[in-house]
């Protein structure tokens, strides 16, 4: 998928989770009060869930996050190449451990200087890592269904997608796409409005 779609099925599968879980506090809609504090959870919440849905392009210079990181995006997708490690569930673990590991860090050195994390501070760092790895899910489940699929497995080269086969998927960029990427904003969106009517 383009980097549009991308964002747009990320941004709305962030809304599915988020009134499915509450990860970044209770809904705005049924709050009765809405306290800045709660806005800007959810503010920083979506910017993780978006961040992530284009985060798996790194590896693609062209791509939208891969000209804002420049030689960075260049040099690594001239090291892995497009749709490699960071399409696969390899990449998703070792990115995991990548973050966990710069979180365990930060509290070793803050500790090693007297100091502790706020509570509050350790929740939006939880919350921030989830929207992330979320929005990354959801890129590599939308690239699955695009003729060229994903390698899952990689470095096994087999790479999957949904439907199994290749013929019933679609072309990135192309107008199937954009039909499956508004159907779904379309349907959440219905969902949400029906929520709000019965509460």
């Amino acid at each position: 998928m383009v980097g549009r779609s991308h964002l747009l099925i990320g941004l709305t599968a962030g809304v599915v989770l988020d009134s499915l879980v509450h990860l970044s506090g209770p809904p705005i809609t049924l709050a009765p009060s809405v306290p800045l504090k709660l806005v800007v959870a959810k503010a920083i919440y979506y910017v993780a869930v978006g961040f992530g849905a284009l985060l798996p392009d790194i590896d693609n210079a062209h791509s939208t996050l891969g000209r804002k990181f420049g030689w960075i995006s260049r040099e690594i997708q001239h090291i892995a190449g497009h749709r490699t490690l960071f399409h696969s569930l390899l990449g998703l673990l070792l990115g995991s451990l990548l973050a966990l590991g710069a979180q365990q860090l930060v509290l070793y050195l803050l500790a090693m200087r007297g100091l502790s994390a706020p509570a509050s501070l350790m929740n939006a760092t939880h919350m921030i890592f989830f929207a992330v790895l979320f929005g990354c899910v959801v890129h590599i489940l939308c690239d699955a269904l695009t003729e060229g699929g994903v390698p899952l497995l990689w470095p096994n080269p087999k790479r999957f997608g949904f439907p199994p086969n290749p013929k019933w998927r679609f072309r990135t960029g192309t107008w199937p796409e954009y039909v499956i990427v508004w159907s779904f904003i379309v349907l959440v969106g219905i969902g949400i409005w029906q929520n709000v009517i019965y509460i």
